[in-house]
């Protein structure tokens, strides 16, 4: 995928930038206090990233995660008229999200789908869709939309918190050209790496903070689901407690290191690997230029950023393996 095709496939995503801003500012204004994200694998993880900041910035919004499954069978107490429900599909047809949007849709709460087209069973089911478009990239066009929604409702809702508005704005309109710069700056990574453990069966990726979940994404949706490689995704605090007694010389380890708060938790992973297997395989968010993303945005993105730097190793790994990332065994194939 060329610069022109990348960027393209984002527009939609940053034309809806304002009406995002704008709906948020909206249901700040009708006094909702609760957000609510929904979505399974990728879209799960990505907008659980996003509820990390709010529950680090503010205090008086409460955010949830939630798989559609898991909402459904729990029934939380607190979803109420000041809730909003935001749920994330990228073809609208996940059939887990639209029994989520339904079941939601009998209750008090605001439901908000986001998603690609309007005529998907997902927009059907909600009260407001944000449209990103016929896109092939989907995940970073969701981040955008969420974003911007998110930002536009905390800015009016407890703005003394959300101090980074402006920031993040300007900055998301600066995103797609610095991913695309991203995947170029980390190809010769991605090239040596799938030299050193394409022929792998098992392996490790970790992530600190919000860096799990792209540690999460890599794991599940990439390596698991496309070339079907047994590998487990592991919290930076929890690889001392057990999952470190994996590990040697001869087993991979991705350690994806960001920019936030929780940089120390990887970092300590990176000093055990040099230490006593030789080192681990280590993708740094500070290693990339970021034109037009401002300094504190920097830790804000780093999720999509590694992902960005990261994804392309399923492309190199089918090479490597002759397994194509497209196969699926059960996943669309059969009835589960």
């Amino acid at each position: 995928m060329d610069k022109d095709q990348f960027i393209s496939y984002l527009k939609d995503a940053i034309n809806l930038i304002d009406e995002a801003v704008t709906l948020g500012k909206e249901l700040a204004e009708k006094n909702f206090n609760k957000l609510v994200f929904v979505g399974c694998g990728a879209p799960y993880r990505i907008m659980s990233s996003i509820t990390y900041w709010i529950e680090k910035k503010c205090i008086q919004t409460r955010a949830f995660s939630y798989y559609p499954a898991e909402l459904i069978n729990q029934d939380p107490s607190f979803i109420d008229d000041h809730t909003v429900v935001i749920l994330g599909s990228y073809s609208g047809t996940t059939q887990e999200i639209v029994e989520a949007a339904k079941f939601c849709s009998k209750k008090t709460c605001y439901t908000l789908g986001i998603t690609r087209l309007a005529d998907s069973p997902l927009s059907l089911n909600v009260q407001r869709a944000l449209l990103f478009g016929d896109t092939k990239l989907g995940d970073y066009s969701r981040f955008i939309v969420t974003s911007a929604l998110v930002s536009g409702f905390l800015v009016v809702f407890e703005p003394e918190n959300w101090d980074i508005h402006d920031k993040l704005l300007s900055s998301l309109q600066n995103l797609p050209e610095a991913l695309f710069s991203v995947i170029k700056q980390s190809k010769q990574q991605i090239i040596e790496v799938t030299k050193q453990i394409a022929s792998k069966k098992s392996m490790f990726v970790i992530g600190a903070g919000p860096m799990f979940h792209s540690a999460y994404i890599l794991a599940f949706n990439s390596f698991m689901e496309m070339q079907w490689i047994h590998v487990t995704p592991i919290h930076a605090a929890e690889f001392f407690h057990g999952p470190f007694e994996l590990v040697d010389v001869s087993f991979p380890v991705i350690n994806l290191i960001d920019e936030t708060d929780h940089r120390e938790e990887a970092e300590r992973v990176k000093r055990f690997g040099e230490n006593y297997c030789g080192g681990f395989i280590n993708f740094d968010s500070k290693d990339y230029e970021l034109k037009g993303i401002d300094a504190v945005i920097r830790p804000y993105f780093s999720v999509i950023v590694l992902d960005a730097a990261t994804r392309r190793l399923m492309d190199y790994f089918a090479e490597a393996t002759g397994h194509d990332k497209s196969i699926r065994r059960y996943m669309g194939e059969v009835e589960y």
